[in-house]
C-alpha cells in the first residue's frame, strides 16, 4: 500500500523521480545516506539505492527504532547501539557488478576520489561490461548506443555478430557471445547498421591528407571492414540499400568478401554493380552474358549489357569490342547504340570512342553496320529499311571532317551496292553524299569505282 512507497519531490513539490520507493513494510524512521536511502523497518533495516532502484541490503536486528547519521550511520534500540560502516566504494562496485547492477555501479564509480586515470578506467570498464550484458539480454540498441559512445572499436562491436566478420579477423573474446538467429539477430543487425553509419560518417570526416602511412593504412583497412560489413547487414535487412551503397563512389567494400556475400544472396544485379564499382568490367560483363540468355531475372536480356558499355570509356575499348559483338549479331539495333549512343559530357568519365577503330572493328563484324553507324542509320527487325535519323551520326551530326572517315564511307557504300543489298537506297546516299561532302579525297576514289558506275566516276572527276 501507499504506507509502503517513498516518494521524493523538490522544493515545488513535484516528485523528482518517475516511480516512488518501496519498502517491504512501513518504515518508521528513514534518512538520506548518500547515494543511498535507508530506512527502520518493524523487525530490520533496509538500505535502498533512489536511482536504480535496487534494494542494497537488509539487516536484521533486534527491535531498531532509532537511526541517527554522523561520519557512521548509527542504529538504536531500547537497549542497544549499533555503528553501520559501508565497505570502500570499489567492494561495494564489484559486489554489484558480479550481480549485474551496472548502473548502480556506474554512480557509485563516480564518486571515486581517485585520479581521473583510474576513475576512466573504472568507468569505462563499467560501461563496456553493461553493453555487453545488455546485448546479452538482446537490448540491441542501448548496447550499440553505450559502445559508441564509448568509442569501442568497429571490428570489437562486429565480432558480436562472428558470422559478419572475416575470418582473418575473428578472434577468441574474453566474453561470451550469444547465438542470435531469427527476428532477435535480425533486431541486432538493424541496430548495428546505426551504429556502423554513425561510425561510417565520423571516419569519413576524420580522414584527410594524413602524413602517417600506417595510419592511413589502418583507416582504410577500416573503412573496408566498415563497409563490407554493412553490405552484408543491407543483404539480410534492409535489400533496398545494398544498391545505394555499392553506387556511392566512396563506397570500400571488400571484393571477394562482398562477392561472396552477393553470391549467396544470388543479388546479381548488386554483383554488377560491385564489380562495376571495382572496375572488374570483365567479371561483370561475364556475368551479364551469362544471365543474359535465361528466360527470366533482372539481368534477362541484352538490355543490361548494351547500358553497361555505353558507361565504358576509351580505355575499355578491348572490352567493348568482345563484349558487344554478340549483341551486334543478335541484335543490331540496339548493339549500335553502345557505339551511338553515349555520354559525350565532357564532364562525364565516359568519354567518346575513337571513331576510326569503331569503323574498323564494326567492318569486321558487318559492313553494312558500319554504314549505318557512319551514317547513323539503324535497321529494324522488319526488312523495310526504317531511318534512326535523318542526319548522318558520324559524318555530319558529330561533324567529323575527316578524309579518311569520309572515304570509308563511300568504299563501304560501294561494297554492299556491288553486293547487290539495298541497291537503290545505298546508291541514293552514296550519289547525295558525294555530292555535298567537302572533304574526301577523289583522286584516292575514282580507281576505285568500275566503269558501269558512270555518274559516281563524273562526280569525283569534278572534285
Amino acid at each position: 500500500g501507499k504506507d509502503e512507497m517513498t516518494v521524493i519531490v523538490n522544493a515545488d513539490g513535484k516528485p523528482t523521480q518517475k516511480h516512488a520507493t518501496m519498502w517491504s513494510e512501513p518504515p518508521l524512521v528513514m534518512e538520506y545516506y548518500h547515494p543511498y536511502l535507508i530506512a527502520i523497518l518493524p523487525s530490520l533495516v533496509e538500505i535502498r539505492s533512489i536511482e536504480p532502484k535496487v534494494l542494497v541490503q537488509t539487516i536484521q536486528l533486534p527491535h531498531p527504532k532509532y537511526l541517527a547519521l554522523g561520519r557512521s550511520v548509527f542504529v538504536a534500540s531500547s537497549n542497544a547501539i549499533w555503528r553501520l560502516v559501508a565497505k570502500p566504494l570499489s567492494l561495494q562496485i564489484e559486489q554489484f557488478m558480479s550481480s549485474s547492477q551496472f548502473e548502480l555501479s556506474l554512480r557509485l564509480a563516480e564518486m571515486i576520489d581517485d585520479d581521473d586515470e583510474k576513475k576512466f578506467e573504472c568507468l569505462y570498464d563499467i560501461q563496456f561490461k553493461f553493453a555487453l550484458h545488455l546485448f546479452t539480454k538482446h537490448r540491441f540498441e542501448e548496447s550499440l548506443r553505450i559502445f559508441a559512445r564509448l568509442d569501442t572499436g568497429p571490428i570489437e562491436v562486429i565480432g558480436l555478430f562472428p558470422a559478419l566478420l572475416p575470418k582473418s579477423h575473428t578472434k577468441q573474446y574474453d566474453y561470451r557471445v550469444p547465438v542470435l538467429a531469427g527476428a532477435e539477430l535480425e533486431k541486432g543487425y538493424l541496430a548495428l547498421i546505426e551504429y556502423l553509419m554513425e561510425k561510417r560518417n565520423l571516419q569519413k570526416k576524420s580522414t584527410g591528407n594524413d602524413s602517417d602511412v600506417d595510419l592511413a593504412s589502418y583507416q582504410r583497412d577500416l573503412s573496408e571492414i566498415i563497409d563490407t560489413t554493412l553490405l552484408k547487414c543491407y543483404v539480410e535487412v534492409k535489400e533496398s540499400l545494398v544498391g545505394p551503397l555499392l553506387k556511392h563512389p566512396d563506397n570500400n567494400c571488400h571484393l571477394q568478401e562482398s562477392e561472396r556475400t552477393l553470391i549467396k544472396a544470388e543479388k546479381w544485379s548488386d554483383l554488377v554493380l560491385l564489380y562495376s564499382s571495382k572496375r572488374e568490367h570483365a567479371k561483370a560483363l561475364k556475368l551479364l552474358i551469362e544471365k543474359a540468355h535465361q528466360k527470366s531475372g533482372s539481368l534477362s536480356g541484352h538490355t543490361r549489357t548494351v547500358e553497361y558499355l555505353q558507361n565504358l570509356g576509351p580505355d575499355y575499348l578491348d572490352l567493348i569490342f568482345e563484349y558487344s559483338k554478340w549483341i551486334l549479331k543478335a541484335h543490331q539495333f540496339d548493339g549500335l547504340k553502345i557505339f551511338t549512343v553515349r555520354n559525350e559530357d565532357p564532364r562525364s568519365e565516359v568519354g567518346p570512342l575513337p571513331v576510326e577503330k569503331v569503323v574498323k572493328f564494326l567492318k569486321e563484324v558487318n559492313k553494312e553496320i558500319a554504314i549505318k553507324y557512319l551514317v547513323g542509320k539503324l535497321d529494324f527487325l522488319t526488312r523495310v529499311v526504317t531511318w534512326f535519323c535523318s542526319q548522318e551520326h558520324v559524318i555530319h551530326e558529330w561533324r567529323y571532317k575527316t578524309p579518311d572517315l569520309h572515304n570509308e564511307l563511300i568504299l563501304l557504300y560501294l561494297f554492299e551496292i556491288q553486293e547487290n543489298r539495298f541497291v537503290e537506297d545505298y546508291r541514293e546516299q552514296l550519289m547525295s553524299f558525294l555530292e555535298n561532302s567537302e572533304s574526301y579525297k577523289a583522286a584516292t576514289l575514282i580507281r576505285r569505282f568500275p566503269p558501269d558506275f558512270r555518274h559516281e566516276r563524273a562526280l569525283l572527276s569534278e572534285n
